[in-house]
């Protein structure tokens, strides 16, 4: 490999919250499909979100759960598809949806929750309650940095 592109990816943090990420969300789709749901983990999130506050318009919903508007648009088309959640105009502002869990949506989304719980328990069984405190800290401290840097629009 040429020296000036050496990169040590397996040592890279990205990489590895990436990768942790990535094999989080194929075991909890295991985990609904063993549980007779099939539901992705995105969609989970979708549900689990519109359960706390339903009304959301799509832009907080996107902005609440880390989506593109392209991807928060086809999640929301394939759960609207299903009759799990519906999208009503904003009536103080047409250019805009709000967002209803279906009594079915409701009813997946609170099914959802112990199968959440118990899979978290057996994922994070070998972290103590500091560990899992100082990651979400960790977590928390990168995200507020990342909101702070400027956009790179001209990356070498």
């Amino acid at each position: 490999m040429d020296k000036a592109c050496r990169y040590d990816i397996d040592s890279a943090i990205g990489y590895a919250v990436g990768h942790a990420a990535a094999r989080i969300k194929i075991a909890l789709r295991r985990a609904f499909l063993a549980a007779g749901h099939d539901v992705t983990p995105d969609q989970w999130v979708v549900l689990y979100r519109l359960l706390e506050n339903e009304g959301l318009t799509q832009a907080g919903l996107g902005e609440r759960t880390v989506k593109d508007k392209t991807t928060i648009t086809r999640i929301l088309d394939r759960l609207e598809a299903r009759a799990l959640l519906t999208r009503r105009r904003d009536p103080g502002d047409r250019r805009s949806q709000r967002l209803y869990l279906t009594e079915t949506g409701r009813a997946l989304a609170r099914a959802l929750v112990p199968i959440v719980q118990a899979f978290a328990d057996a994922a994070y069984a070998d972290l103590t309650e500091n560990d899992k405190a100082v990651l979400r800290d960790l977590l928390a401290r990168i995200e507020a940095r990342l909101e702070r840097l400027p956009d790179i629009k001209d990356a070498p």
